[in-house]
């Protein structure tokens, strides 16, 4: 995390800070959390309070912050004129490269002002950012002023003392939990896993009997997808590398969530060890082979008509609306009575949303799929909840991420509802893909040749550069033909439906249910003649608590406000006659 802002000098000096005023927070500290001191200097540009858990209340500037994040503390000094003053304290978002010190050894950052220089340092151990070293000899910094913090005596020696008892707790602590640990695997052996080979004592994948390899269909940045046969049945086989053991992990777990199953997501078979010929095995998924392809290698060998479009899109949204949704199934049809997390996909592109044979979509790719926060409880099984800033921000492919993702604005507070706005807008970038290969929506009923959202703008191989200044600093999307409201296919409704998608303000988008029955409404305009009197049929910016849809047919949904919009409908089909 860069801390890149303009910081006014200020007449407070670092100095020692005296370690003991802590104490009352250290006896609270746990032994899995860092513990940082916290302070932001009065007119200071953000705050990073929200990184950890502040763990004092008295009045004073000088305070504690347990992160929540990250094992990592910052600080950041301003030098000025030959003298120290502290501008921020606390506890970095992530552990990234930087942190292994165990001392604060600042770093010249930046010079903010002629005579000004911006230090910063980051360490790895409790309270290790409440002092500097190596800044410029003690002979040019200055005598303290009036109003800066004088040197304690003796403080050099508590701390000292303090720290090397801090460290003597920790240690002990740590050999405790390594050998609990190490007890809890049932490890027998004399040496423990290496770190770098993903090993985990809990795995124990099976070989997998009767599995054969045809061809490498796909190559990923972390996974070789085959075509093969398991016990006679034509299969996809995802193979993963040892390096990308999490990976595997991650994806497996999400495939392995209760009540996942669906026609428009990639059906899971199973999940095993093994490798063509004389290779090694690997962990593998075993996934339902699709012959026709994925949606991007479909639309640039294939046109469609209006109906077999809409099916696509139709599809496409349900198994979205699916992944997003957090259901319970009735223990009457489920006698165990299964619960399904939300979850959002995160990387939506035509590359991984595969066509199945009635040309319907099916949405695969789970390996960045992140588990909500619900209503319920997430089932042990589900993957690990990201830790900070970083892991929600990060996303798969640049050219369908969300404006929010590009230029690092997305809603961290709120960042379940926030994910499921951005795949909004990734889906909404497959739609247009979808329709423009439609031949009802051109007069002449030849499509072009097919093109990715913004390819035309931008070409084959954008920047994350050149699609930031276009989709967020511009605000362009994709063009939509004027043809598209002019055909007698389309009542008007396409191109309100997408720019409701993509629109700028993630909370001004549309849910994914809504865009379903959207959608469902285009496939079948009676379909919007079905509200009750007093629903208006277009959109409002909040959906009438006395308009329940009814339980025969659904209705087209109203804007949602806040990412949501409840309305009780039920389901819709996929099947579009044609």
């Amino acid at each position: 995390m860069v801390y890149a802002v303009l910081l006014p000098s200020f007449s407070r000096m670092l100095g020692t800070l005296g370690l003991w005023t802590l104490l009352p927070a250290v006896a609270q500290v746990s032994p899995d959390r860092r513990t940082c001191v916290f302070f932001e200097a009065p007119g200071v540009r953000g705050s990073t309070k929200t990184l950890g858990e502040v763990l004092d209340t008295r009045p004073g500037p000088l305070k504690s912050i347990r992160c929540l994040y990250s094992h990592c503390c910052f600080a950041i000094w301003n030098l000025t004129h030959g003298r120290a003053h502290v501008e921020m304290q606390g506890c970095r978002d992530s552990d990234e490269p930087g942190c292994e010190s165990l001392h604060c050894d600042p770093v010249p950052r930046a010079h903010p002002s002629p005579g000004s220089t911006l230090f910063t340092c980051s360490c790895s151990t409790d309270f290790c950012n409440a002092n500097y070293s190596l800044l410029p000899p003690s002979g040019n910094q200055g005598a303290p002023g009036p109003q800066d913090p004088q040197p304690t005596p003796g403080g050099p020696i508590w701390m000292a003392l303090l720290l090397l008892g801090m460290f003597l707790v920790l240690l002990l602590g740590s050999i405790i939990l390594a050998l609990l640990q190490r007890k809890s695997c049932g490890v027998h052996s004399g040496s423990d896993p290496e770190p770098d080979s993903g090993g985990d004592c809990s795995e124990d994948l099976p070989e997998l009997a009767g599995l054969c390899f045809s061809q490498v269909i796909q190559e990923g940045g972390h996974a070789v997808v085959w075509a093969g046969r398991l016990q006679g049945e034509m299969v996809a086989i995802k193979a993963f590398p040892p390096r990308a053991v999490a990976q595997f992990r991650a994806e497996r777990a999400v495939y392995q969530l209760p009540g996942l199953q669906h026609d428009h997501i990639v059906r899971f078979i199973t999940a095993g060890q093994g490798g063509p010929g004389p290779l090694p095995s690997v962990p593998l998924l075993v996934l339902e082979l699709y012959p026709k392809g994925s949606l991007r290698h479909y639309l640039t060998q294939y046109t469609s008509d209006w109906g077999s479009s809409l099916r696509m899109a139709l599809s496409l949204a349900e198994g979205l609306a699916f992944l997003h949704e957090e259901r319970w199934r009735d223990a009457l049809d489920f006698p165990t009575g299964q619960y399904k997390p939300g979850i959002a996909h995160r990387d939506l592109s035509s590359q991984n949303v595969l066509i199945r044979e009635d040309r319907s979509c099916a949405i695969g790719d789970l390996g960045l799929a992140l588990v909500l926060p619900g209503l319920a409880r997430t089932p042990a099984s589900a993957p690990t909840q990201p830790r900070g800033p970083a892991a929600i921000l990060e996303a798969g492919t640049q050219r369908y991420m969300a404006p929010e993702l590009l230029d690092k604005t997305l809603d961290l507070q709120d960042w379940g509802t926030a994910l499921q706005r951005a795949d909004i807008y990734s889906l909404a970038l497959l739609l247009w893909e979808i329709l423009s290969r439609c031949s009802d929506l051109r007069p002449d009923r030849r499509p072009p040749p097919f093109q990715l959202a913004y390819e035309a703008e931008l070409g084959s191989n954008p920047s994350a550069c050149e699609l930031w200044a276009l989709a967020v600093e511009e605000r362009r999307r994709p063009n939509i033909p004027s043809t598209w409201s002019d055909s007698a296919t389309d009542p008007g409704g396409l191109k309100e439906l997408l720019e409701d998608c993509w629109d700028a303000d993630p909370e001004a988008r549309l849910t994914a249910e809504c865009v379903q029955q959207r959608l469902a409404a285009l496939a079948d305009p009676q379909l919007a003649s079905s509200f009750p009197e007093s629903c208006p049929q277009a959109c409002t910016p909040l959906c009438p608590e006395n308009c329940p849809s009814a339980t025969a047919s659904p209705t087209v949904p109203c804007r949602p406000q806040q990412g949501s919009c409840y309305l009780g409908a039920q389901p819709v089909s996929t099947s579009v006659r044609v």
